[in-house]
């Protein structure tokens, strides 16, 4: 380690698993720039592991019965890969304007608890949004806590992708991701807003593994 100047010793003994499932949805980068241009980079770095789901998790209360064993999940997120042509002044705006730009995105990942820990799903990507404005001063009844006039700052540089313009900020890091304490059927995220603001959201754990494990029959399908 020349950085550290530390001695580093090769156990031998790094377990690894078969490649990953492919993720359980598509999102609109997918359809809009296919293969090897798609914006964002495939690996995951970062985020937060991890909660343990059971298999009553898993089939949602019993409104499933194809799920058996009980899986550990995690959140990892992922960024635009650098465009050099990006700052170029040649490039017109309007191709800039298709492709996002230092943006972030995450994914939830399902795997065994116990060696190799084989990845058993992957969710398609989302983001967590920015955190809802006042009304006349007032939070919406869903929110707790006391608002951020910090917040605002966080609205800026928005995910834009062929045109069309998500409610993700552009860069959302998720640092946290607990079950919730007294309430084992929900979770916790905690995620910092462009290096500037945090926030709490509670996910129920149904809704997580609708997102893992989707019913193709609840799939809404678009054409862009």
């Amino acid at each position: 380690d020349i950085a550290n100047r530390r001695s580093m010793i090769t156990v031998g003994n790094v377990t690894k698993s078969d490649i990953a499932p492919l993720a359980s949805f598509s999102t609109v980068d997918e359809h809009r720039f296919p293969g090897k241009s798609a914006p964002f980079k495939e690996s995951a770095h970062g985020g937060s592991c991890c909660v343990s789901f059971s298999v009553d998790d898993i089939n949602i209360d019993g409104t499933r019965n194809n799920h058996h064993e009980s899986l550990i999940v995690g959140i990892a997120h992922t960024k635009v890969s650098w465009k050099p042509w990006y700052g170029k002044s040649h490039i017109p705006q309007k191709e800039k304007d298709l492709v996002p730009h230092t943006h972030y995105v995450s994914f939830f990942y399902a795997f065994d608890p116990q060696p190799p820990f084989q990845i058993r799903a992957r969710s398609g990507y989302f983001c967590l949004g920015h955190a809802p404005e006042t009304i006349d001063d007032t939070l919406p009844p869903t929110e707790g806590g006391v608002f951020n006039p910090h917040s605002a700052l966080t609205r800026n540089r928005p995910l834009l992708q062929y045109n069309v313009t998500f409610d993700c900020p552009q860069m959302h890091y998720i640092s946290t991701f607990i079950e919730k304490a007294g309430d084992p059927t929900s979770t916790v995220i905690g995620y910092g807003l462009n290096d500037c603001t945090p926030r709490l959201v509670e996910v129920e754990k149904k809704e997580i593994s609708r997102l893992l494990f989707p019913d193709p029959m609840d799939m809404v399908l678009e054409i862009l």
